[in-house]
């Protein structure tokens, strides 16, 4: 098999665009963000974060799961419950498996189109290119994180000594992973050189912006988009008009609940205090009640296809346009 035909699509440019504006207006006009902070981590997390996340019905059919909308509702609520329990009973517990599962999630919406030799080095590797992604933000801005975390969990986190040698070890691990990927000929040079640009890049985002702003700009432009990528690919030759539309209605219902929040909070506290860490630990404890079943979603997704080998989107249209034509071509030539 071909290299090109092993490895998925890098990272868009325009991604890498955005994120080293947001680098450059960090370092020298962090005012402006500083400013803007509450309407660029609400807007881009409505816009562009949760929908990613609104087609789990979808997926729940698309993959063929045995039982229709009831079952899926029932299953997805019963974990959401179970984990909801274990919030309440045992916060700092729920805490780490939220972590752990974001690490997890974040690795694995990157590295899913590259095939490892085992499920077990590709897991392993998810959960190191997820470490770093994750805990780089936390530990360079360790007081902000302990304010959150305390507000999640009731428990203050010990002041943390230097984390820079931890940052430095996890980002050369990563890239030695992506060099023995290249060198075993699963990651083509080309992509390789653009995934270590952009976990340079990442890392500088982290470095020059806020908590809060470096890590939205992550989850949106690099996580969210990455996996509604992934999604579209595996949707466009399964998607049924009705099952169109019901992911059209479930997408919008996302968006519109998410801007009824945001007004209640414009209405009612302001924007400000949409960041304050009382309600940022809400909106985490919220999101992790989701990231459970949504995650198990996923899971089952990469476990019965891979974007690695699916063409991209470009190509899935031109290779549509191309069939027509054929079978019009076809159909022509049989009443000649």
């Amino acid at each position: 098999m071909s290299t090109t035909s092993r490895t998925a699509d890098g990272v868009p440019a325009t991604v890498m665009l955005i994120t080293g504006s947001f680098v450059l207006l960090g370092a020298g006009a962090g005012w402006l963000l500083a400013l803007c902070e509450p309407f660029l981590v609400l807007g881009m997390m409505i816009v562009l974060g949760l929908p990613h996340g609104a087609t789990d019905h979808g997926l729940f059919q698309a993959l063929k799961m045995k039982g229709g909308r009831l079952k899926f509702l029932f299953l997805y609520g019963m974990v959401i419950g179970l984990y909801g329990l274990l919030w309440y009973t045992l916060p700092m517990l729920a805490f780490g498996i939220f972590m752990l599962l974001s690490i997890y999630h974040f690795g694995q919406s990157n590295w899913a189109g590259i095939r490892h030799e085992t499920k077990g080095w590709a897991r392993l590797h998810y959960l190191l290119w997820g470490s770093g992604i994750l805990l780089t933000p936390i530990l360079l801005h360790a007081g902000e994180a302990s304010l959150i975390v305390a507000a999640m969990t009731g428990i203050s986190l010990p002041a943390s000594a230097n984390m820079l040698p931890v940052i430095g070890s996890l980002a050369v691990l990563n890239i030695v992973v992506m060099l023995v990927l290249s060198w075993r000929g699963v990651l083509s040079r080309k992509r390789l050189v653009w995934e270590v640009v952009g976990y340079g890049l990442l890392m500088a985002l982290f470095f020059t912006n806020s908590l809060l702003l470096g890590f939205t700009v992550y989850f949106v432009c690099w996580h969210s988009l990455s996996s509604a990528r992934d999604q579209l690919r595996f949707f466009s030759r399964r998607l049924s008009p009705d099952l169109r539309r019901q992911l059209s209605w479930e997408i919008g219902g996302t968006i519109v609940g998410a801007l009824a929040f945001c007004l209640f909070i414009w209405l009612g506290p302001g924007p400000e205090a949409a960041l304050q860490p009382g309600i940022i630990s809400g909106v985490f404890i919220f999101i992790s009640l989701l990231t459970l079943p949504h995650m198990l979603l996923i899971e089952q997704l990469y476990a019965n296809w891979s974007p690695a080998g699916t063409p991209s989107i470009k190509n899935l249209n031109q290779s549509t346009v191309k069939n027509a034509s054929t079978v019009a071509t076809s159909h022509t030539l049989n009443h000649v």
